[in-house]
């Protein structure tokens, strides 16, 4: 019965994507041996052209548990040379944003098209009123110049990382 809504709320992403709802993001479902695996997403979200994200392919994994929907789904960002440099990522990868947290902005209507928006936005519009990274979230309330640079370098950085671990 899971698996049946998160193949419809698959579908109605790929729809989202094909209609421009959501941008610079692709999807697909993990495959294991010629199985599909509905429970568990990958996700990539391109840096926006004009943002201090461009250029950036930033992939990640969207797991849904076994209490979905009654439970949100988690999101991890698939790390490369160290910790994602936002200031509202775990050290782990996990992310802490609003739509996936049930005490606040998730309840079990949420669809994944919603759950993919407010991704897509998480990159451009970071909360320093809950960091799990209080320098980063410091110096971008004080300097948002200097967190520009540091957001630049850290995609550069990402991104030379990222083809290192292809090769």
């Amino acid at each position: 019965m899971i698996d049946n809504r998160l193949e419809k709320e698959f579908n109605a992403v790929l729809n989202a994507i094909d209609d421009g709802v959501l941008e610079n993001i692709s999807v697909e479902v993990d495959k294991q041996n010629n199985s599909i695996n509905y429970r568990k997403w990958i996700v990539t979200i391109y840096g926006k052209e004009g943002t201090i994200w461009e250029g950036g392919e930033f992939p990640g994994f969207l797991n849904f548990s076994k209490s979905y929907p009654s439970d949100p789904p988690q999101y991890y960002w698939q790390l490369y040379g160290g910790q994602f440099q936002h200031m509202n990522v775990f050290e782990n990868g996990a992310t802490c944003i609003d739509i996936l947290n049930n005490k606040i902005g998730y309840t079990p209507a949420t669809s994944c098209v919603e759950i993919l928006k407010g991704m897509e936005g998480f990159l451009y519009n970071p909360n320093p009123k809950s960091p799990t990274m209080r320098g980063l979230a410091k110096t971008f309330e004080e300097n948002k110049e200097q967190y520009e640079k540091l957001i630049k370098a850290f995609v550069k950085h990402y991104m030379i990382e990222k083809e290192k671990k292809k090769q």
